[in-house]
């Protein structure tokens, strides 16, 4: 297995200055379409002969973005094109030389017509596939219900369609007769076809072309990359039981390909989220984006939607959460990949998973296996307690009178029996949900947090119902305005508590307590070590306590946020053996500021 290269991932294009350039006179061919009118300009001509360029390389991230790397063989002096232009995020579409005495002197777009096979059980397909077919479309608003009829008059881009209108018998004063309505599938709630849609997709479409102007001599490979957007992986782990003393954890990904054919591609996974501040905008260069603007300009975003202007489609942002192997979004796609292990390396604060020998086409799901590993785990019992006792006995009265969040939160402030299993592997752990197996037999799911190489993470399987805890705070002083700041007084508040825990166990077990709150612990007994959170004080907070372990489930529906403009978050850990049939008693002393 080959090492990672240096994956103009984060900074593209380096590259693009170790690759000669003659000159930069990149041109962006635009073509309008006219809206009302009955007839079309003269329709462009069939795309000239391609040069294959296949997709040797992809970068995918977790949140439906990838870098794709094309190469195409090249020779000085010449022109070359390629079928398709990437739906490029903008300021990362870029070509440079990687082999032999040639440069980029141009790189441009041109569209023509050509014919594609598609998939029909995907409905941008068979509405590409229709043109000339009447349907009807509606989507329900606040205003009522809109519906649209009429023939489908052109298809532009992946997921944009022309449609010729027609007026209701009724008649409509706000509808226009032989009207053009420029539409995406995605924000109807329905689409009938009046006439009977096709039994095989294969239509003519507007297809794009990009023309490479090659500078230098002899023959070279130019390859180009851009940020796209359909490509998605989800991890997953398995955690299996070995013996006492260790596990195997096992991760394989969820490819989600909604963007290009994969053959024989190396994928490198990638842990971690870069920001591309321009990930909601396409290139110039590509030409249906323009009219993608207007049409998704009629449409207000939706909650959780990826992009108001990019895929304004509910069908294809569907299938980038649906299960992968779906019959109606794309079968499983062929997979080969080695499953001995793969390469892991770090880019900046990034870390790569390699999988080699991918061969997956768009619209198809599948999974790969990433690695296998055999790591220590320790059997631990775990009691994680956050707040304060009267927000523990506000969330009770909640929980008796049914509220399921309370009961939840209540169940979050039990004792859990976890495994705290060590990352002795030589690469970090991203985060995903995790399947517990013991004796063959599932026992539990929950999930494997990120996890550098060398740390700890635990992982929570059942309720200790035979371990039965009690926890008391206690106030002590009380200062009047204690402190000022921006005209608010606060008052300082001295306490002591007490955290005791009883086994009903006939074994003796390893006990983690976890006291959590805003506020400074001290004085802890049994040999408990405080923590001081960073963040905090005058204007600050704490990432721990926001995403930390378990406490981001529950902790901060606790606490008034604005103390943390006095207080500094802590948190005090005790690890002891509790005996069969034994109680422990932990205190602490602790003080925090309160208006």
């Amino acid at each position: 297995m080959h090492g990672i290269r240096g994956l103009a991932l984060l900074g593209l294009l380096s590259c693009a200055a170790a690759g000669a350039t003659d000159g930069a006179r990149d041109t962006t061919a635009a073509r309008s379409s006219a809206g009302g009118a009955a007839s079309h300009a003269t329709p462009p001509e069939p795309p000239s002969e391609a040069t294959p360029a296949p997709v040797t390389r992809v970068a995918i991230f977790k949140n439906g973005y990838g870098f794709v790397f094309r190469r195409v063989e090249v020779r000085g002096g010449e022109t070359v094109r390629v079928d398709g232009a990437p739906r490029a995020v903008l300021g990362t579409l870029w070509a440079y030389p990687v082999d032999g005495d040639v440069s980029v002197r141009g790189f441009r777009a041109t569209e023509g017509r050509g014919t594609e096979e598609r998939d029909c059980a995907l409905l941008p397909d068979l509405l590409r596939s229709s043109v000339g077919k009447r349907v009807r479309l509606s989507r329900t608003t606040e205003q009522g219900t809109q519906t649209h009829v009429g023939a489908i008059e052109r298809v532009v881009g992946d997921d944009l369609f022309l449609l010729r209108t027609e007026c209701p018998a009724s008649g409509d004063p706000a509808c226009a007769p032989g009207g053009l309505l420029a539409f995406a599938a995605g924000p109807f709630d329905a689409v009938v076809f009046l006439d009977d849609p096709p039994a095989e997709c294969s239509a003519e479409v507007d297809r794009t072309q990009l023309v490479i102007d090659v500078g230098g001599r002899g023959a070279g490979t130019i390859e180009y990359t851009a940020l796209e957007q359909g490509l998605k992986w989800v991890p997953e782990y398995r955690v299996e039981r070995l013996r006492d003393d260790k596990v195997r954890i096992t991760l394989q990904g969820a490819l989600v390909n909604d963007a290009v054919d994969l053959v024989d591609a190396e994928v490198d996974l990638v842990v971690g989220v870069p920001h591309y501040l321009m990930s909601g905008t396409l290139s110039p260069l590509v030409l249906e984006g323009a009219l993608q603007d207007v049409v998704a300009s009629r449409y207000a975003p939706r909650p959780g939607a990826w992009s108001s202007r990019e895929w304004n489609s509910n069908v294809v942002q569907t299938q980038m959460v649906m299960p992968y192997d779906q019959g109606n979004y794309g079968g499983a796609g062929e997979v080969e990949a080695d499953l001995g292990g793969v390469d892991a390396a770090e880019a900046d604060e990034l870390n790569l998973y390699r999988v080699e020998h991918v061969t997956l086409a768009k619209g198809e799901r599948s999974l790969v296996r990433v690695f296998s590993v055999e790591v220590p785990v320790e059997d631990i019992y775990k009691w994680d307690v956050a707040g304060m006792e009267a927000d523990a006995l506000a969330m009770l009265q909640q929980a008796s009178a049914g509220d399921p969040s309370a009961i939840e939160r209540v169940a979050q402030q039990r004792v859990w029996h976890h495994l705290r299993i060590q990352n002795r592997s030589d690469q970090a752990w991203t985060t995903g949900p995790a399947v517990y197996f013991a004796d063959g037999k599932v026992v539990a799911q929950d999930r494997i947090t990120y996890t550098p190489a060398g740390a700890a993470v635990d992982v929570r399987l059942t309720m200790a119902t035979d371990l039965l805890v009690q926890w008391d705070d206690t106030e002590d002083r009380r200062d009047r305005a204690a402190k000022q700041i921006d005209d608010v007084w606060w008052d300082l508040v001295t306490a002591h508590g007490e955290l005791s825990v009883r086994s009903h166990l006939d074994r003796a077990v390893e006990l983690v307590v976890v006291r959590r709150m805003i506020g400074t612990i001290s004085n802890p007994s049994d040999g408990g070590t405080v923590h001081a959170e960073p963040g905090g004080g005058a204007g600050g907070w704490s990432p721990y306590l926001a995403w930390g372990s378990r406490f981001s489930d529950y902790g901060y529906l606790y606490y008034d946020w604005g103390t943390t403009r006095v207080n500094s978050p802590t948190w005090c850990e005790w690890k002891l053996t509790l005996r069969p049939n034994a109680e422990k008693r932990l205190t602490y002393q602790f003080r925090y500021y309160t208006r």
